[in-house]
């Protein structure tokens, strides 16, 4: 499955400026294809509006996480303390350090072995 952005008319103002919109690529068999054509056909739609149709009805709407947080109880907060500790106590006091320079070294080296090739 492909997908990329292209400009496209925007469905309710299609003679104004165009609105980004993706283009999702994916393979079917050639019968379900000639049906998907035959069923968009019927209802005098392109295959691209007919099945737009169907996953706008069938694929759940975006939600804004945002609006659903709850603010941080004092159990929560014990909770994740205690967690805390508990993996405090499992790697005995060791903290996990920033990876980032590690990777670099490792793909510095990378190239280097690639170079000397």
């Amino acid at each position: 499955m492909a997908l990329r952005k292209q400009h496209f008319a925007d469905d309710d103002n299609q003679t104004t400026s165009p609105s980004k919109r993706s283009r999702i690529t994916f393979d079917v068999s050639p019968s379900l294809r000639r049906r998907i054509k035959t069923a968009a056909s019927q209802q005098d739609l392109s295959i691209g509006e007919y099945l737009g149709r169907i996953l706008d009805q069938v694929v759940p709407a975006e939600v804004d996480t945002t609006e659903h947080r709850q603010p941080m109880t004092h159990e929560t907060l014990k909770r994740i303390l205690q967690v805390r500790e508990q993996i405090m106590q499992h790697t005995n006091g060791r903290i996990f350090e920033d990876s980032t320079e590690m990777i670099r070294q490792l793909r510095n080296e990378h190239s280097r072995e690639l170079e000397q090739l």
